[in-house]
């Protein structure tokens, strides 16, 4: 914000859009706003993931041992694409998800 970024749209999970504006003219980008929706798509354990960071599978393996030992289904959606993510995604982060009910895990250490 010091720099001049500007606040123009928030998300679940604390996700804040910050843009520099260039001009006037151009588009704001934004968030989508079905989030709740993309999360009841969902009712097993879900892990949808893109491997854009080298912490992904070790993750993946964690949730896997802790549902097999529950017997819990796992689902894994491997997100190709920016436009399979964008239909997707249950939050801005792209990255990793799981999703156990139509709810976001949260995993705090």
């Amino acid at each position: 914000m010091k720099n001049d970024f500007q606040l123009i749209d928030r998300a679940p999970y604390d996700f804040e859009l910050l843009v520099y504006p260039l001009s006037d003219e151009a588009e704001q980008p934004y968030f989508p706003n079905d989030w709740e929706d993309r999360l009841k798509k969902f009712n097993n354990l879900t892990i949808l993931r893109s491997f854009q960071c080298p912490y992904v599978e070790i993750a993946t393996e964690n949730i896997i041992a802790g549902a097999n030992k529950l017997n819990i289904q796992v689902e894994l959606i491997d997100l190709k694409d920016r436009e399979e993510l964008m239909k997707l995604s249950p939050t801005p982060y792209g990255i990793f998800s799981a999703i156990l009910r139509g709810s976001f895990l949260l995993f705090i250490d």
